[in-house]
């Protein structure tokens, strides 16, 4: 969703509360699965704009153990301050107010075309920070997965390594490219 926030950059002091009740954000790095609901206040501070809220969903993650999919809550807590920069505002021309954004990262897109305010980039990307990077879905008391009701064990042990450590660099598919180098070494 864009806001126009045009009237709150042109007033010094203007404080001024939004509900949020956006659509369920899903694109190639995150899914939610409930909407995005929460409240943002923005204020004019004079020369910065302040952002500051709280939003709630569920995003849909990957077991990081067992690969199967689940639900997960997530809170956004949002602080945000971004610099205003004022030019124009002669006798026959109206203030302008453009709003200066960090471009620490090059492949984020901008939060502002300027006073169109983008609350879908900033809910994106607070929600990837905000994701876990190795998703667990709850456990039980037994610490079985309640998705695929197996131990942490369990689950990998079909990956386990049964070779002993000799066996194992005996048949790596580099073992003879190891002896060549030993080979070459003592040369």
């Amino acid at each position: 969703m864009r806001l126009d926030l045009s009237e709150i950059l042109l007033h010094v002091g203007k404080n001024v509360p939004y509900d949020m009740n956006e659509p369920a954000l899903v694109d190639e790095d995150i899914e939610c699965v409930e909407p995005i609901v929460g409240r943002l206040v923005f204020t004019n501070a004079g020369s910065t704009l302040l952002i500051k809220g709280k939003a709630d969903t569920s995003l849909y993650l990957s077991c990081s153990r067992c690969a199967d999919y689940f639900s997960s809550p997530v809170s956004l807590d949002i602080d945000e301050q971004f610099e205003m920069q004022f030019s124009g505002g002669g006798l026959r021309q109206a203030q302008q107010v453009d709003i200066l954004e960090d471009d620490e990262n090059p492949i984020a897109a901008k939060i502002f075309q300027g006073p169109i305010f983008d609350l879908t980039e900033l809910l994106r990307q607070y929600l990837l920070v905000e994701a876990p990077t190795r998703p667990i879905p709850p456990c039980d008391n037994e610490g079985r997965c309640q998705q695929c009701h197996l131990l942490p064990e369990e689950v990998l042990a079909p990956y386990q390594d049964t070779e002993k450590p000799e066996e194992a660099a005996a048949n790596s598919p580099f073992s003879r490219l190891a002896e060549l180098l030993h080979e070459e070494e003592a040369e």
